[in-house]
């Protein structure tokens, strides 16, 4: 399997909460609805703790600030995610992803990347 990952910024002027409850009660509907377009076998959102514990950790390693979250999709293997794309079907999906992606999103500064995990523990 590989996974994609984006480390998510909010946009300018929406609130964490509003930001929480669009991603996981409006997005996180439309990645259901688009899973077999864009090949996604697994979805995860990891929601940003704003607390004096994050803030401890990141202080003690001279951290920049946070995420508002990261999101990760797992596709069955490098091949099955490039062939996203290929198809009238997939190219729809992934226009309407990045066009949900863009009202909430500051894309510029939420990285994004394939990987590979490898399990340590």
């Amino acid at each position: 399997m590989v996974k994609t990952t984006i480390c998510i910024k909010r946009k300018q002027g929406i609130s964490r909460e509003e930001f929480f409850d669009y991603w996981e009660n409006h997005h996180a509907e439309l990645i259901k609805t688009l899973k077999d377009d864009l090949k996604i076998k697994r979805y995860v959102q990891s929601h940003s703790v704003d607390n004096a514990i994050s803030a401890a950790l990141r202080a003690s390693r001279g951290g920049p600030e946070m995420y508002d979250g990261v999101g990760e999709a797992w596709f069955e293997s490098m091949e099955t995610l490039a062939s996203i794309g290929q198809d009238e079907s997939s190219l729809k999906a992934i226009a309407r992803l990045i066009e949900d992606e863009s009202k909430f999103i500051d894309l510029l500064n939420s990285p994004f990347w394939v990987s590979v995990e490898k399990e340590i523990i």
